[in-house]
């Protein structure tokens, strides 16, 4: 099946946005979704992800740098911090933890790490995972497995778009999500 060269997602009910296909490498295409730098769909996802998560009992948001970021600051105006892990371990990190993971639009491994300084705030807390966009599922189990060694329980997983896969929840976590996009893949 060939994919179309675009793809329109929703972020609300009347906040449209193209996105296109994009080849990553070997002929494998995904449907480019980057939040980075876009403030307006980081308020309008934010404001729309609050909404549905209002089901859910957590009490604080956890997310990955980078795309997720400006996403994370715009949900976060009720906590006093969110948690950001960092895609490289840091000198200034106190008791560093840290796990490997493996994503689709990223090549080889990459690394996940927290310091103590930041995520003592957290420990013995439920969070909100929070990605821009969930596929494999890859980056929630890295990401799990990084909450467990310091102690924080993910409640619920909230994200912009599944990918893929339809997720309404994974391995037992419930995942929230404002749209879905197909992955085209080597079509």
């Amino acid at each position: 099946m060939k994919h179309p060269d675009t793809y329109t997602i929703h972020l609300s009910a009347d906040y449209p946005v193209v996105l296109d296909k994009l080849d990553i490498g070997g002929g494998f295409c995904i449907y480019s979704f980057d939040m980075c730098g876009e403030s307006e769909w980081n308020r309008v996802a934010a404001k729309e992800l609050l909404d549905k998560l209002q089901a859910y009992d957590f009490d604080a948001i956890m997310t990955v740098q980078t795309k997720s970021c400006g996403l994370a600051q715009a949900m976060s105006e009720q906590y006093p911090r969110y948690l950001e892990i960092r895609k490289s371990r840091k000198a200034f990190m106190v008791e560093p933890q840290g796990v490997t993971v493996e994503s689709i639009t990223t090549h080889g491994k990459q690394e996940l790490w927290i310091g103590k300084e930041k995520y003592q705030h957290f420990t013995g807390k439920r969070v909100c995972f929070l990605d821009d966009v969930v596929s494999t599922g890859g980056t929630i189990d890295a990401v799990k497995a990084l909450a467990e060694k310091i102690g924080v329980e993910i409640a619920v997983v909230a994200c912009v778009l599944t990918e893929g896969t339809r997720w309404t929840e994974y391995k037992g976590i419930p995942v929230v999500s404002l749209d879905h996009i197909p992955l085209p893949g080597n079509e």
